[in-house]
């Protein structure tokens, strides 16, 4: 970033007072004749960084909008993906687009990647993970639209290049713990604010985001009348912070306990619908325990 013009000149009289063949020119008067050439050196130099600043986010936006095959290159592509629309390559092929932009038949609203390896094949494979929606309310890419998604990466992947698009449905939130609170209202309201503080962490974190349990547990924490927040390791069933994942097929796993951090497999979350294969999986409002507080002070 460029500096401005006072500083490029302070920093020019800084270093003639260290010189002490300059000294004998010395001045504080803004019209003496050695500072006036300073400002000019000064506004000079000035323009010379700005045009540099310049110059750097134009060769910025060159390298970012072409191709060079690097994972955040697919993510960029899948964000960009039209449904229904004509890809064209420049014919240089350095870059690719669509003639016009259509917002609204875009797909893809996050997206993140990881490299994946296996034992029987030690080359890396990029596994793109995305999701539509608006923040807060995701959702996993219809099977009908992953199918184009994979093979608009297949048109556009470097040669040699293992890549796979993935959408999960959302990874459910389960947080079965005991919540104090002050008594002052009901637990119907406490409930309330608590869905709502944890319908806000839901949409605070980054995509893919890594999910914390005393994160969690601190949102808990925040709503209004909640007075403390507590794992009872008596408790039955088993207290916690637990995730319940989808897999590659779209198959519900085991619910499993976070002992501290875990990463998503969907790369957000969700609450239990309390339907179809999510039935035995409790709500919010299920999983938690209310205790009003007798030691409050």
């Amino acid at each position: 970033m460029s500096r401005t013009i006072k500083e490029i000149y302070d920093e020019a009289v800084a270093e003639r007072n260290r010189r002490l063949e300059l000294l004998e020119f010395g001045s504080d008067s803004k019209l003496s004749i050695l500072n006036g050439i300073l400002w000019v050196a000064a506004a000079v130099i000035y323009t010379f960084e700005v045009i540099l600043d310049t110059f750097a986010v134009d060769i910025s936006e060159v390298i970012n909008n072409r191709i060079n095959g690097t994972p955040a290159y697919y993510v960029r592509a899948l964000l960009q993906y039209q449904k229904g629309d004509e890809l064209s390559v420049r014919e240089d092929g350095l870059a690719f687009g669509y003639a016009s932009v259509d917002e609204s038949k875009r797909l893809v609203t996050q997206a993140t990647y990881a490299e994946s390896h296996t034992d029987d094949n030690l080359d890396a494979k990029l596994i793109l993970k995305v999701a539509t929606g608006a923040t807060g309310h995701l959702e996993a890419v219809s099977p009908e639209d992953l199918v184009l998604l994979n093979a608009y990466i297949g048109r556009i992947k470097f040669a040699g290049t293992r890549v796979e698009v993935t959408s999960r449905r959302g990874d459910v939130l389960i947080p079965r713990l005991t919540v104090y609170y002050d008594g002052a209202v009901t637990e119907s309201e406490v409930l309330d604010g608590i869905e709502v503080k944890i319908n806000d962490y839901m949409s605070s974190i980054d995509f893919d985001a890594a999910i914390y349990v005393s994160k969690v547990m601190a949102a808990i924490r925040s709503a209004a009348h909640v007075t403390d927040v507590y794992i009872d390791t008596e408790a039955v069933p088993a207290q916690g912070v637990f995730l319940a994942s989808y897999n590659t097929d779209g198959l519900l796993e085991a619910t499993e306990r976070i002992a501290r951090v875990r990463q998503t497999a969907s790369g957000y979350l969700t609450q239990s619908s309390g339907r179809d294969e999510q039935r035995e999986l409790p709500t919010f409002r299920e999983a938690l325990i209310l205790q009003v507080d007798r030691h409050e002070v």
